[in-house]
């Protein structure tokens, strides 16, 4: 070989090895120094260009808007404050991302796969591209309907509308709300003071009542209880037994119902579910049904799945059925039962679907930042959870709640309402001192009687009255919708 060539290659081989180990100390000894350099680039690289939109319809939840100077030429911006903040979720430089700016955070920035020939050659050269578009299945102005009901009685609470047939959710409200803008801002100050107000306190508003929290359902649960004695062959006009008082074996408390409303010792079960008989429910779970009866049916409903619309919800259980005792008050909706306000709504939602649940989904579309869609998502049927002919009892059933039970305030005139009213005792302490819990759930069909509408509204510690003003709120929702399909 020549010399010559022979010097080169091996000053190019020692200065390869010099690479080489240069490469491998900043890897190894100096990682940190040079990734908090990189990702302050990433970070400032992510602000240079608008991050995507969310909307409901056509209204804009969430923004990038510009800056007035400094490091970062974009700032996140909520227009609509706290009637959308559960859904949103921020988006902050400190904090990171939350809800649907934490799901959907790929699409949004711009570097999802989804994107790839949104921008050709910005894709080739890495470079950040303007970020695509989360369109919702919410309607806003049903959305607004439904916070400031829930703000009007003055305590927190939660509400959840479903479209039956799609599992589309087309309102998610939670009271209190919250508006992420200054936890989201560029400045640290700014967004730490809004964290500490906001976020780092017992029982924060950014916590979603109706998916993040999940309470004793009352009353509502016995609509699963009568789910599971219809499916074990039991008929709306079959008699069951009542009575104002009953003690469960190997207990000395006695049961009793809410105004002694229920003294024959049998009711049809349409009527004892029409009065809310508690002891016809917890003597049903003891004589008729049992833990496997009960929780078979629940699960059915969606009991034990944390849903994700994408966001993510708590998981809604029936608790310890095993003892008698327990099972008497577990099938009125107390011990150790908990339920989430959408899952109260998938219940009502399924029954007037004729039995077949849907998923429940908040995403309608994504698509990219000229609002073409990049993906869309479509409805997803998990299948019958009840017999169709136990749907139809159990909407007989449901329906005399609304037009002479304990549910009249639901109704909607000209139109076929069902549903159930739920009232839970809850303590911290274990003795009942706090103000009982409202709930109401239940569904409307359309002018051709097809389901048009199911909804869940819960009232936390509303006392006197708590039911019946969540049977209010309902159907005015519901009406709500009804009247703007007929637009």
């Amino acid at each position: 070989m020549n010399p010559a060539l022979r010097r080169t290659g091996v000053l190019a081989l020692i200065l390869l090895g010099a690479l080489i180990a240069q490469s491998t100390w900043v890897g190894f000894f100096h990682h940190d120094d040079y990734q908090g350099q990189l990702d302050g680039r990433s970070i400032v690289a992510e602000y240079s260009v608008p991050r995507g939109q969310i909307l409901a319809g056509d209204v804009v939840i969430a923004q990038s808007v510009p800056t007035d100077g400094g490091d970062y030429e974009y700032k996140r911006d909520y227009p609509e404050g706290d009637y959308f903040g559960n859904i949103t979720g921020y988006k902050s430089l400190r904090y990171g991302a939350s809800n649907l700016e934490a799901t959907e955070n790929d699409l949004l920035n711009g570097t999802s796969s989804l994107l790839a020939f949104d921008d050709f050659w910005a894709t080739i050269l890495k470079e950040r591209k303007v970020g695509g578009n989360v369109v919702t299945t919410l309607d806003p102005d049903l959305q607004k309907t439904a916070y400031d009901a829930l703000a009007d009685t003055g305590v927190e609470g939660g509400a959840v509308v479903i479209d039956p047939k799609t599992g589309r959710i087309l309102a998610q409200a939670s009271y209190p709300g919250w508006n992420p803008t200054e936890v989201s801002s560029n400045n640290g100050e700014t967004s730490e003071a809004a964290w500490e107000a906001t976020m780092n306190i017992e029982d924060s508003p950014a916590r979603d009542r109706s998916t993040q929290n999940f309470y004793p359902p009352g009353s509502t649960f016995k609509t699963i209880v009568a789910a599971a004695f219809i499916e074990n062959g039991g008929k709306a006009d079959d008699m069951v037994p009542a009575g104002n008082g009953y003690t469960a074996p190997n207990t000395d408390h006695e049961i009793t119902n809410s105004s002694n409303q229920c003294p024959n010792e049998e009711y049809t079960l349409e009527e004892a579910f029409a009065k809310s008989c508690n002891t016809t429910f917890a003597r049903l779970c003891v004589e008729e049904l049992s833990a496997d009866d009960i929780t078979e049916m629940a699960n059915a409903f969606g009991f034990g799945e944390a849903f994700e619309t994408p966001l993510p919800s708590e998981i809604s259980t029936t608790g310890d059925l095993s003892e008698d005792a327990f099972r008497a008050q577990a099938c009125i909706g107390q011990q150790e039962v908990r339920e989430t306000v959408l899952q109260n709504a998938v219940i009502a939602s399924t029954i007037a679907n004729g039995g077949e649940r849907m998923a429940p989904q908040i995403v309608a579309e994504l698509t990219d930042t000229d609002g073409d869609t990049v993906q869309n998502f479509a409805e997803d049927d998990l299948g019958r959870a009840i017999d169709l002919d136990t749907a139809q009892e159990l909407q007989i059933i449901m329906e005399a709640v609304v037009e002479g039970g304990t549910g009249e305030n639901a109704a909607i005139d000209g139109y076929t309402v069902g549903g159930k009213t739920g009232t839970a005792e809850h303590s911290e302490s274990g003795e009942n001192t706090e103000e009982d819990h409202g709930w109401f759930h239940g569904w409307a069909m359309d002018k051709e009687g097809e389901p048009a509408v199911a909804v869940c509204v819960f009232l936390d510690s509303y006392g006197e009255g708590a039911s019946a003003k969540a049977a209010e709120i309902s159907g005015t929702l519901m009406q709500q919708v009804l009247e703007g399909q007929q637009e």
